[in-house]
C-alpha cells in the first residue's frame, strides 16, 4: 500500500509509545478487568472461597479503561458533536461558537486536571477496602487523563492528525 507524499511517516520506538500511550494503557487495563472478573467468577462458582480482591481490581481497571479511552477518543476526534444548529448560522457566528467551544473544552480539561489532582492527593491516605492500596489508584486517571485530553486536544487544534488504520478489523471509522 503506497502512501502519499504528504502522509506522515509512522512513528517508531519511543515516539510510537508516546503516540499510542492511551491505547496501550487502555488495552492493558481491559486485560486486567477481564482477568480479574474471570478469576472472581471462577473462584465464586468453583472454589469454596471467592476472591475478594477481584471486584476491586476490576473497578480500578475499569476506571483506567474509561479515562484512557476517552483521551484516545479526543485524539481521534471520536467524541460526538451536535452541530445541526451551528451549521445553520452565519459563518462569523459559527467561528465565534467554535472558538467558545474550544475555550470551554480546554477550561473543562484544566478544571478536571486540577480537581482530579486534588482528589487523588486527598485519596492517598484512604486505602481501598480489600487490597489496602491508596484510592489514588482509582481516582488518579481522572487527573492524568484530563491533562492528556487537553494536550491531545491542543495537538488536534494545531493540525496533528491521527488516523485509524482502515485495514484493522476493530476500527471505529
Amino acid at each position: 500500500m503506497a502512501s502519499s507524499p504528504s502522509a506522515r511517516p509512522a512513528p517508531r520506538g519511543v515516539a510510537w509509545l508516546v503516540d499510542q500511550f492511551e491505547e496501550i494503557v487502555a488495552c492493558v487495563a481491559v486485560v486486567v478487568v477481564v482477568l480479574s472478573v474471570s478469576w472472581g467468577v471462577l473462584t465464586r462458582y468453583v472454589t469454596a472461597q471467592p476472591a475478594a480482591w477481584a471486584s476491586e481490581v476490576a473497578t480500578m481497571g475499569f476506571a483506567w479503561v474509561v479515562f484512557f479511552g476517552a483521551a484516545a477518543c479526543v485524539k481521534y476526534r471520536l467524541h460526538p458533536a451536535i452541530d445541526v444548529l451551528v451549521d445553520r448560522l452565519p459563518a462569523g457566528l459559527q467561528a465565534a461558537i467554535r472558538v467558545m467551544n474550544h475555550a470551554l473544552l480546554l477550561s473543562f480539561f484544566a478544571f478536571m486536571t486540577w480537581f482530579g489532582t486534588r482528589f487523588a492527593i486527598d485519596a492517598w491516605d484512604s486505602p481501598s477496602p480489600v487490597l489496602r492500596v491508596p484510592q489514588t489508584w482509582l481516582y488518579g486517571p481522572v487527573a492524568l487523563c484530563s491533562l492528556l485530553m487537553a494536550v491531545r486536544y491542543l495537538q488536534v487544534l494545531a493540525g496533528r492528525d491521527w488516523t485509524i488504520d482502515a485495514t484493522r478489523e476493530t476500527h471505529a471509522g
